[in-house]
Formats: C-alpha cells, structure tokens, sequence
C-alpha cells in the first residue's frame, strides 16, 4: 500500500517540529546549568559580626568599638570587598569625628574608617562609622574571622562624647557576642545586621562615607 505523498510531508513536519522542541529544551537546560554556579557562589556567601566596647560609660572621651569579622559562607572572602557600618547620634549638627586604630591582629594599617551622614535620621542615630580593609587585609576562608580588631573615634575637639543615645552602642557588651545593630556588607550587599530604620546600606539612602 503507497501513502499519500500529502500524508508524508504533513508527517515529517511533524518529525521536524518535535525535533526543534527537543532541541531547545537541552539548550535551555543547558544554560540553566551553565548558571548554576553563579547563583550557588551567590548562596554560599555569609557574614557574621562580633561586637565588644572597652569604653562602657554613658559619656566617655572616645567611643570603642572592637569587632570581629567572620566568615560564616562557604566560599573564601577577600575582606578588601566587606564594609561595616557602626551608627551613632552625633554630640551635634557641627560636631566632627576621627577615627583610629589601637591594634588589629590584621594591622590597623589595612584597616580604614570613614564618616558618613544618614539621610533619614533617626531617634538614635544620623552618622555612620564605616569601617573597611585594604587588599593588604587579605581573605576569610570559610569559617574564619578577623581576630581582635580594637578601633576607636572621638571628636576632633576632643570633648566627652555621650554613647547613651547611640544606635549601636552596647554598654553590657564587655566581651565579644554577636550583634546585629552592626550591618556588614560584602561587594555592596548586606549580609549581616540591621540599620536604623530607612536606612538600609544597601538601598542608599545615605550619603557618601566623609573623611574624618
């Protein structure tokens, strides 16, 4: 029995569309899993911070804030791309800050510290202390941290700072536990804490950081 030469040509665009839809269904798959291992680096991703003052009074001449960084992901860190941001209620609209560091086991020269100014104030907070690395600072492997990191600021002027009314100020913190009113950030997303209220670092609603 011969088929109709019509029924043939309808059969084989059939054979054909069929082999087209395969053929984008494994292309699809595999761009998917081409992809896939930039979204599990994405996830592997995380950041913790420890928190300690060694200036614990409501007033004080300078503000001590000492942290630790730590790597709770799973893939290595380079600490050159982690900002940390410690918020605080300025002593008054004119008052101007500086930074220091008394000692780091990753030496205080690989360590900086800028001022910014939050655009949404708050109750207990309107500057930020930033805190970030040079490349000299090196990396996290996964699961380490940054050992001791003793920083302070202080007022230009040198008059007492009150540290009752600041955001991220722990009196009880005399030893190092995590805390939250810390953020961290890791290539310009926030991976650990929270901010003041509308003031999301990764949003920026602040203004950029300013030299002490």
């Amino acid at each position: 029995m011969r088929l109709d030469p019509r029924h043939d040509t309808r059969f084989s665009k059939t054979r054909l569309r069929a082999a087209a839809s395969a053929a984008v269904a494994v292309a699809l798959g595999a761009a998917a899993l081409t992809a896939m291992p930039s979204t599990a680096s994405a996830a592997g991703d995380g950041l913790s911070v420890q928190y300690r003052t060694s200036a614990t009074g409501a007033t004080a001449d300078q503000s001590e804030p000492w942290f630790k960084v730590k790597n709770t992901g799973s893939t290595t860190v380079q600490l050159a791309n982690v900002k940390l941001r410690y918020y605080f209620k300025a002593d008054s609209a004119s008052a101007s800050y500086r930074f220091a560091c008394s000692w780091a086991v990753k030496g205080c020269a690989n360590i900086t510290g800028t001022f910014g100014t939050l655009a949404n104030p708050t109750a207990t907070a309107d500057r930020y202390l930033e805190i970030g690395f040079t490349s000299g600072a090196g990396t996290l492997a996964p699961g380490a941290d940054t050992s001791d990191m003793q920083l302070r600021f202080y007022q230009s002027t040198w008059q007492t700072l009150n540290q009752s009314d600041d955001y991220s100020f722990g009196a009880s913190q005399t030893s190092y536990a995590d805390w939250s009113k810390v953020t961290a950030q890791l290539s310009g997303t926030t991976l650990w804490g929270t901010a003041p209220a509308g003031n999301d670092p990764t949003n920026p609603p602040t203004d950029p950081p300013t030299d002490p």
